[in-house]
């Protein structure tokens, strides 16, 4: 099976190509020798929150939750999902992590605040996406034929 490449798809790949850049050259750039292993260790836990979570939620929301919605509202279904749990996944290291800080957060607003905030944008985010999905996936009503290219009965 072949797809072709729109010029959208083409400039999220270059930009997503030097993001990771990015993250490689400030990673090489920034981390301290002494802190390699603690770096490394996260990586892997990053793969293996994916593998043990991610996936497996992935499949059991394609699986059994999917075919009982509205074909509409699937693909917000989807990103809401995902972003439900990489919200979950951040919010859990934050709080682990302010749990082993010395130094108070700079950070203005309460953890619980910005975790209430972005909750509720996601929320809003796959309800009008799921709007807009419904509104697509309605029939529509065929347009009227064009007088002019309809063949004329008094033509023999």
């Amino acid at each position: 099976m072949t797809e072709t490449w729109t010029a959208a798809r083409l400039a999220l790949l270059g930009a997503g190509v030097a993001l990771v850049g990015v993250g490689v050259v400030v990673g090489l750039t920034s981390v301290p020798q002494g802190h390699w292993s603690s770096v490394l260790l996260w990586l892997a836990g990053g793969v293996a929150v994916h593998d043990a979570v991610l996936a497996p939620a992935a499949v059991v929301l394609g699986a059994l939750v999917l075919p009982r919605v509205p074909v509409g509202w699937r693909p917000a279904l989807r990103a809401g999902a995902l972003g439900a749990v990489v919200l979950a996944i951040v919010a859990v290291v934050i709080v682990v992590a302010s749990g082993m800080r010395r130094d108070p957060s700079v950070v203005p607003v309460p953890l619980s605040t910005s975790l209430v905030v972005a909750s509720a944008v996601l929320v809003l985010a796959v309800l009008a996406g799921a709007a807009v999905g419904t509104a697509r996936a309605r029939p529509r009503a065929p347009e009227p034929a064009d007088p002019d290219l309809l063949p004329r009965e008094d033509a023999d």
